[in-house]
């Protein structure tokens, strides 16, 4: 579906042509503050007159639960067997044992977590979730994101965060809006590693996602196989569950073949397929054979290095630069 919106008619705030919304995709609306992030949302929901009629849940940025126990407000406006769902996913989130407690004490994001397991049991089409991992924990976001991921299923969702790695873990695809306007949409790696003009680029930088499969953990770092290429970083990632490395194409080091990469855990031979100059820095694709990453580098290591299209190099990141995320 193609979402075409214009809000207010007059002054738009908003003026969004063909935003591509599919059903069965999670997509996240990346942006800075003031790019229409939540009115677009808030539209989708139906809460701001002039958006399309939907059948979404809708969770805002900051949710509201009413007076009364936790067990009460799972299950407002849900039927019998979605109460009996919301409370379980409720307690994957770490509420099973607080359903008798009132609300009035809890935390803001023990009250987030109530709010998400209520809106992911309502059986709306698509799931509309403005910053939902925002008042969470930062030990406890891989395994909440993992519920949300799971829980959409195959529904269509529409996702707003400004935080790059909670756009890795929840999201497939990815749209920018900058100013009120879609500067960019399409699979999140690909808008990621390819943004189309600078001012996308200095909205949510330059960065590489790679696809893959855990295999070890090791002394706080875990080693993924994507493709032929194995890739060390930072995360809980069990052996075997699919997963994602996500990593900044600065925090990639570019050498010619023979040179020193150093202590660098993560080393791939490659040549160079693509060279895109803009101003103070060079982004340049290195082809690994199964896997694609792009380094950026400024203008002057490009020229000390002699890089050209076809020259022979080695790309090089440290593991701790590295962020392991379940994918969902």
């Amino acid at each position: 579906m193609r979402v075409s919106l214009r809000y207010p008619p007059g002054d738009p705030v908003l003026d969004l042509d063909g935003l591509e919304l599919v059903a069965g995709r999670r997509t996240v609306v990346f942006g800075p503050n003031g790019s229409g992030k939540t009115t677009l949302l808030r539209l989708l929901a139906g809460t701001v007159e002039g958006g399309p009629q939907w059948d979404a849940a809708y969770l805002p940025q900051t949710p509201h639960l009413f007076r009364g126990g936790v067990g009460w407000n799972l299950g407002l406006g849900l039927d019998t067997e979605q109460a009996v769902y919301a409370a379980r996913l409720a307690e994957r989130l770490g509420m099973g044992n607080r359903f008798s407690e009132a609300v009035g004490p809890l935390s803001g994001g023990e009250r987030q977590r109530i709010a998400l397991a209520r809106v992911l049991a309502s059986p709306g089409r698509w799931i509309l979730l403005d910053e939902p991992l925002a008042p969470i924990d930062a030990e406890d976001r891989v395994e909440v994101a993992r519920v949300i991921a799971e829980a959409v299923g195959d529904r269509g969702a529409v996702i707003v965060t400004h935080d790059l790695e909670t756009a890795a873990a929840l999201g497939s695809h990815m749209a920018v809006l900058v100013g009120g306007r879609l500067r960019q949409q399409g699979p999140l790696g690909e808008v990621l590693s390819r943004p189309v003009d600078p001012r996308v680029a200095s909205v949510v930088g330059v960065s590489n996602l790679w696809e893959g499969v855990g295999l070890t953990r090791s002394a706080g770092f875990a080693r993924v196989q994507v493709g032929s290429i194995r890739i060390w970083g930072v995360g809980a990632v069990g052996a075997g569950n699919p997963c994602r490395a996500l990593f900044r194409g600065e925090s990639v080091a570019v050498l010619r073949t023979g040179g020193s990469a150093g202590s660098l855990r993560n080393r791939w031979r490659g040549s160079i397929a693509e060279v895109r100059r803009g101003g103070r820095w060079v982004e340049l694709t290195v082809d690994l054979g199964s896997a694609h990453v792009t380094a950026v580098i400024t203008p002057g290591a490009m020229d000390e290095l002699e890089l050209e299209v076809g020259s022979e190099v080695v790309a090089a990141v440290k593991a701790s630069a590295v962020r392991l995320l379940n994918a969902g």
